[in-house]
């Protein structure tokens, strides 16, 4: 499937298929591809629980106001950010590899931490920041997660997460670690379910600016 037929044949699922099950190995190659998303100097914000077993999947739907979906999906998706990826000693573990195999010299290594220490320190002067940035990049990497299991036959839907400190409470979820949003995954029951509306594009995007 070429990326144009991969974009239009993906569609938030409603409904799944209940008895569609799947393995880690099937997660596996879909966040070998997720793991490619762009973040901010690439520290890789994004962290994902993946919750398959059907008790806990039916907890998460009664936090979640009893969606459905959530019942018949064959997983549960929890998206979080990680709010100590803008940590020098997390940036350490993605750059000093870099270094050590000579894909970067001193120079831009330290020039690299420096930006980081910079950027991080900015973030923590308000937590609106914060919440932002980890909102900003968990969705690009959400998105990527999506296409990719539409790639390997899966259908999503992302949904907002509700209840989040019950939430965390009821997965022992760290608190550096902020749920974002929450997606379906699964085999969708409506094969050919119509695309809502969507705006022409001359209503959504201007050029140089607005009149």
């Amino acid at each position: 499937m070429n990326f144009e037929d991969l974009v239009i044949s993906r569609h938030s699922a409603v409904n799944f298929i209940k008895e569609e099950k799947m393995t880690e190995e099937d997660f596996k190659k879909i966040f070998e591809l997720t793991k490619l998303a762009p973040s901010a100097f690439n520290l890789q914000f994004t962290n994902y629980l993946v919750i398959t077993d059907e008790e806990k999947k039916e907890r998460v739907r009664e936090l979640s106001y009893n969606q459905y979906k959530i019942h018949t999906a064959s997983a549960v998706i929890i998206v979080m950010g990680n709010k100590k990826s803008i940590e020098p000693s997390e940036a350490e573990k993605i750059y000093s590899p870099m270094k050590m195999l000579k894909m970067m010299d001193e120079v831009d290594y330290d020039m690299t931490m420096e930006a980081i220490k910079n950027y991080g320190e900015g973030l923590k002067e308000d937590q609106h920041n914060i919440e932002l940035e980890l909102a900003r990049n968990t969705g690009l990497h959400a998105m990527l997660f999506m296409l990719s299991a539409k790639h390997f036959g899966f259908d999503t839907c992302p949904m907002h997460v509700h209840n989040v400190e019950q939430l965390r409470a009821e997965f022992n979820i760290p608190n550096h670690l902020m749920p974002v949003m929450m997606i379906t995954i699964g085999k969708s029951v409506d094969k050919e379910r119509p695309r809502g509306y969507r705006k022409p594009v001359g209503e959504f995007v201007n050029f140089n600016g607005y009149k």
